[in-house]
């Protein structure tokens, strides 16, 4: 998770820090310069994962409670489009990770017990795969070929070969993993 705790995430140019809050389903602007937050925007309900292009001009946002990810002009700071998932309460959006070359973003959604893949130039759900119960924290390889899933309540780790979107295997992990980390060898 690149060393930031979910729920903040510095933007790709350095000059603003994003915060997000599940209580108010807003995302607070902290300008780090200024030592102030500059501004603060809606997003859906139950945000905590945030991923930016590379280029610094759009994010995505989970949107935990409403079933959906939010698409944000990154630039002005405001909601573009909302991605639905699923029904709310049954799929509940995590976190949000983008693939290496940002065509594709994943995300886990815990109790839905899937990863979604959204093709980000079309902004539709591209795909999904059932990883186990509880998924929240997802990692890449270095590659961007294999993705790496916490499941919570079994204690492990799933493994999915992103090109044929399956799990081809299960690693224990200890008790109720919610994070990992793939680190660059």
């Amino acid at each position: 998770v690149g060393g930031q705790p979910e729920g903040v995430r510095v933007t790709p140019d350095g000059k603003s820090v994003w915060v997000t809050s599940e209580e108010t389903g807003t995302i607070s602007v902290f300008d780090p310069v200024a030592g102030k937050i500059v501004k603060t925007f809606k997003v859906g309900h139950r945000p905590r994962s945030v991923a930016f292009l590379p280029d610094g001009s759009k994010a995505y946002v989970n949107a935990e409670n409403d079933g959906s990810v939010v698409l944000v002009d990154a630039v002005h700071q405001k909601m573009i489009q909302t991605i639905p998932l699923g029904k709310p309460g049954e799929i509940k959006p995590m976190a949000v990770l983008l693939s290496p070359d940002a065509t594709k973003l994943y995300v886990s959604t815990g109790r839905g017990h899937k990863v979604f893949t959204i093709d980000t130039a079309t902004n539709q759900v591209a795909g999904s795969v059932e990883v186990g119960p509880r998924p929240w924290g997802i990692a890449l390889s270095p590659d961007g070929k294999t993705l790496y899933s916490a499941n919570g309540p079994s204690n492990d780790i799933s493994v999915v070969d992103l090109a044929t979107n399956t799990v081809v295997r299960k690693v224990k992990a200890g008790g109720s993993p919610w994070g990992v980390l793939a680190l660059q060898r």
